[in-house]
């Protein structure tokens, strides 16, 4: 068996006088030769002011580095995860973690096509999105913005979303490159993760949107290994641009260009900045919020000592106005008007059908789908708007406490501002007035002995409870503990204490604790709903009655405790003012489920997991393996590296008695010293009417079961026998088998 080797340290040759890294030069490769060609003819004809222009963002919508004279008409950028970030007439779409959780990539494709087709209607040249870090920690705080705690699934969400963005001529922006798991203190801390663990879970996805043409990518406050994100010439220089062989353009988060380090960073291969030069270790901006790179910066009087090269400068802007050229920007693109109306019937529909498809049951003891008929008393705040003051429709701001009322998705920089938002009491409202029935609401989440007495009355007259209770979530903050905000898990317990039905309603970012109610014997059924957007009540409504059969999945796990899961913020950080703060990623390839299977805990819910109003049955597993004797090693820029190297297939069946849709997900153990028991290596969406049954095809690339060999960094085919599992979740196994490869 092949060993993987310990962290050998990267060593960099210099190539300037001054011995400063400086990035490899984009050369065309992957699909951009002729917009490259396009791009250095355009700015050979471009003064170095002209060029330096092209560097520096300002502002939340302007224009960079526009040249009338040469008809270049510069960007416009706009953040959002969820939609466009605070522009009137945009649709507030559910999260990106939702759009994972439906392990569907048709849904998440078609998602993504809508947020491009409003950016594009607004004249944003680029979308903010996919973000591809890994949730590492249940109370990360950006967990929204991504695509859960696998790598494999963030990177198929991440390649889904750059495709269905750039199919409408906008470009995608991966982010937070790299190792940005936790929001407490971001500016100053370090992740140090090792080379293997870097490859094999926190670039992997990156990878993913890379193979899928994304045009730019964001690097992230945090430093990495020792050095920050943006002027890191190992993660950035050699990892982005040698192995991944990233041919677009890089800019910096907001302000992640700290003071001192403008010219490492636009020599590893920052392209761009948003926003002033940083003091280290603060959350400063350097007095006079002085804008690191432009026509006069720091950049510009490197250039002018020689520190950074004018074929950087020529680099950087081959690489910006390629993309523009490849993503055919060129050709009349709309005027940027941030208040065109992009809203639609269309996407209303979009977000609602999305809202259904992502919410996860979790557990139902025969009381959903509900009757048509049947009374329903409704419970806690997020079923209805703000009671305590908050204007609603809300816009997804900075302030965690600012929205109190129905949860439509995280907030921070990328907040939308929803056009509407449907509560879960008024699509009740609607479907009582059609059924001829009758709904009570009680939402203050802080008298229990009101909805101890209102759970009993509900109890009584045969009617459902239904408890709809959230935690809030942001950028800039991670939650330190995972119960429901505003007293929501004591609302649950009493409305349960008195109602023999109740059904849990839990929208959150993430993780979050269970333990104290998920066993109550009257808590019949609990629902995963995250952040379902404008139409987060008729989304909900559509599963609670059955008019929408759950199919969804955790993309994370949920653990019966807080110390159950393999790493945590460190809540007690502080700057230093001298150096970075060390966040050691002592878990190393075992994140989320891996992390549980390693250690052999049992969770309150498993990766993966997710529950029906029907049943499926698997059969017939069948391997076929490369026969062929094969190179045990490639490069991680190989285009062998997609090759087909084994074909999965297995029988799913529809065995209940409603039509549905199974996840059907593929697992892998690898042979390779220090593996994990099981990683995910593929998954897919089957629809089944009742009774029907459909083959079920996993190809397995060569990347897919490799593992990265630190000692010949490159990708390494193990020698041994691989485990092949196929199930329902990471722990729902329902069929297993093995082959080996020739090398």
């Amino acid at each position: 068996m092949l060993l993987a080797s310990l962290l050998v340290p990267a060593i960099f040759c210099a190539n300037t006088a001054s011995g400063a890294y400086v990035v490899p030069v984009a050369d065309g490769s992957g699909g951009w030769a002729d917009a490259l060609a396009k791009a250095k003819a355009l700015v050979s004809q471009m003064t170095l002011e002209e060029k330096l222009n092209i560097t520096q963002q300002n502002n939340d919508f302007p224009r960079v580095g526009e040249v009338n004279r040469l008809g270049y008409t510069g960007l416009f950028y706009a953040d959002g995860a969820e939609g466009v970030r605070g522009a009137p007439y945009s649709s507030a779409f559910p999260m990106a973690l939702n759009g994972a959780g439906s392990f569907d990539r048709d849904l998440m494709y078609r998602r993504a096509v809508a947020i491009g087709q409003e950016a594009r209607a607004k004249g944003i040249n680029v979308q903010f999105g996919p973000g591809v870090n890994i949730l590492r920690s249940p109370g990360a705080g950006r967990a929204f913005k991504y695509n859960g705690a696998d790598p494999y699934l963030s990177g198929q969400a991440a390649a889904e979303h750059v495709k269905g963005v750039q199919s409408q001529g906008v470009m995608s922006t991966m982010r937070h490159y790299i190792g940005n798991e936790q929001e407490t203190g971001r500016r100053w801390t370090s992740s140090n993760i090792d080379d293997r663990t870097a490859h094999e879970v926190y670039i992997w996805p990156f990878q993913d949107a890379v193979h899928a043409g994304v045009a730019s990518t964001m690097c992230a406050y945090n430093g990495v290994n020792g050095s920050y994100a943006c002027s890191n010439p190992t993660s950035l220089g050699k990892w982005l641009h040698e192995e991944l062989k990233f041919q677009g353009w890089v800019m910096s988060d907001f302000g992640a260009i700290v003071q001192g380090q403008e010219v490492n960073s636009a020599n590893a291969g920052t392209d761009t900045v948003i926003g002033a030069t940083f003091t280290a270790y603060t959350d400063d901006f350097v007095q006079g919020f002085v804008y690191p790179f432009g026509p006069d910066s720091v950049l510009a009087s490197a250039v002018a000592n020689g520190t950074v090269s004018e074929s950087r400068i020529d680099d950087m802007a081959h690489r910006i106005v390629s993309a523009w050229y490849k993503l055919g920007q060129d050709k009349e693109y709309p005027k940027l008007n941030t208040s065109v109306n992009a809203l639609s019937q269309e996407h209303n529909d979009l977000i609602r059908e999305i809202g259904s498809k992502s919410i996860v049951l979790l557990k139902n003891d025969d009381l959903l789908p509900l009757s048509g008929t049947q009374s329903l008393y409704v419970f806690g705040q997020a079923a209805s708007v703000d009671l305590y003051g908050a204007p609603y429709p809300v816009s997804f701001a900075f302030s965690p406490d600012q929205d109190m009322g129905t949860f439509l998705g995280g907030q921070g920089s990328s907040y939308v501002t929803a056009p509407y938002a449907i509560t879960l009491f008024q699509a009740l409202q609607s479907h009582a007035r059609a059924h001829s029935t009758q709904v009570f609401g009680y939402f203050d989440n802080f008298n229990h002995t009101n909805q101890a007495a209102y759970a009993a009355i509900a109890n009584t007259a045969g009617a459902a409870c239904l408890v709809d209770v959230r935690h809030t979530c942001s950028e800039g903050y991670d939650r330190e503990n995972l119960t429901a905000s505003w007293e929501g898990d004591e609302t649950i317990l009493s409305v349960a204490s008195q109602c023999s039905n109740t059904a849990v309603i839990y929208s959150s970012c993430g993780p979050f604790n269970v333990s104290s109610w998920s066993d109550h014997p009257n808590v019949t059924a609990i629902l995963d709903a995250g952040g379902l957007g404008q139409e987060a009540g008729n989304s909900l409504v559509d599963v609670l009655f059955g008019v929408v059969n759950p199919s969804a999945r955790l993309p994370y796990t949920i653990a019966h405790k807080l110390e159950d899961y393999p790493a945590l913020p460190d809540f007690e950080i502080q700057p230093l003012n001298t150096s970075f703060q060390d966040v050691e990623y002592t878990e190393g390839l075992f994140v989320d489920y891996r992390w549980f299977d390693k250690n052999g805990i049992e969770p309150a819910f498993e990766f993966g997991f997710g529950l029906s109003y029907t049943t499926f049955n698997y059969s017939n597993l069948n391997i076929q393996s490369s026969t062929a004797n094969l190179n045990q090693y490639a490069p991680a820029n190989s285009t062998e590296l997609y090759d087909c190297l084994a074909l999965v297939t297995i029988d799913v069946c529809n065995s209940g008695n409603l039509a549905g849709s199974e996840i059907p997900q593929l697992y892998i153990g690898s042979p390779a010293d220090g593996a994990p028991i099981k990683a995910l290596r593929g998954f897919d969406t089957v629809g089944l009417d009742v009774r029907a049954k459909k083959k079920v095809e996993f190809q397995l690339t060569r990347r897919d079961l490799s593992f990265w060999d630190t000692y010949n960094a490159g990708w390494t085919l193990p020698d041994g026998e691989y485990k092949v599992y196929v199930g329902a979740s990471s722990r729902d196994i329902r069929e297993t088998g093995t082959f080996s490869l020739l090398h």
